[in-house]
């Protein structure tokens, strides 16, 4: 398991800088589908910050193995423990030189398939109903890939799943299993919902790879895209990551009652993709 960097709580007395301005070109914003605020990061004096409106903020610096959170008054620890899991650790390692994509991952004889799409499209819960499948789920809601392999691997992290079921059986019907400390990375899939009558309930087909690598980058984590240097080194990685890797692009009709065979038609689709098993 690969030593993601510890969460420390700062104490009384200290307190984060200021929340930077979002209109200032160094500054980046992530923002809700709504376009409300999310976060903002940015860098001062060599520190990384990360400031979550309304909760509070993290600081980490380069080669250092802890990230040190500022909450604001009466924020709830395992409120920022959850942060930091989902938000703030991926974009601490993408800043620390590994790369992340938004995404869930599945360990199959081949390797490591990931599922990767905007939040609440419905990956987690794919991933989650995989896993009573038999599957080994691998990760939830980000990817860390190791950049220093010579072949596509994925480097195995710590994480929790946070999902919505179909039916009522609980998390622990997922088979669990002793991760390696990375894997091949077998396959890619984005996931996208579409809606109407006329919507078939679910479409399969693998993308050329500059549609794949324009759908990879749009959901890898970048903590400062305004480091040019930085974010060349991240481009070049997707690229030859797209140029490796086969990228599919799944379809579908948002249904928790109709996804166990919208997942008959992904696993048909692995099969014909690399021979595997249709069942673990």
């Amino acid at each position: 398991m690969f030593d993601v960097p510890k969460l420390v709580i700062a104490g009384p007395g200290h307190s984060a800088v200021p929340a930077p301005d979002v209109a200032c070109a160094s500054v980046h914003a992530w923002r809700g589908k709504d376009g409300k605020l999310v976060a903002t990061g940015h860098t001062r004096a060599g520190v990384h910050w990360m400031h979550w409106p309304n909760l509070g903020a993290f600081a980490f610096v380069p080669g250092a193995q802890v990230v040190t959170a500022f909450p604001l008054p009466d924020i709830p620890g395992e409120l920022i423990e959850e942060i930091y899991e989902r938000g703030v650790s991926p974009m601490a390692l993408q800043a620390l030189g590994l790369e992340a994509l938004h995404a869930s991952g599945l360990l199959l004889p081949q390797g490591v398939l990931g599922l990767f799409a905007t939040s609440e499209t419905g990956k987690s819960t794919s991933a989650y109903e995989l896993g009573r499948r038999g599957y080994t789920i691998w990760a939830d809601d980000s990817i860390l890939f190791d950049t220093g392999a010579t072949d596509p691997r994925t480097l195995a992290i710590p994480f929790r799943m946070r999902v919505h079921t179909v039916g009522s059986l609980s998390q622990s019907s997922i088979r669990t299993a002793t991760f390696p400390d990375s894997a091949p990375i077998f396959a890619l899939c984005l996931l996208e919902r579409q809606r109407g009558p006329a919507a078939p309930l679910v479409s399969i087909e693998e993308m050329n790879k500059a549609d794949a690598f324009a759908a990879l980058l749009m959901h890898a984590h970048c903590f400062n895209p305004h480091d040019g240097e930085r974010r060349g080194r991240m481009i070049q990685y997707y690229l030859d990551l797209t140029a490796r890797v086969p990228v599919l692009r799944m379809r579908f009709r948002p249904s928790l009652n109709e996804l166990p065979a919208v997942l008959d038609a992904l696993e048909r689709a692995l099969e014909e993709l690399g021979g595997m098993a249709a069942h673990p």
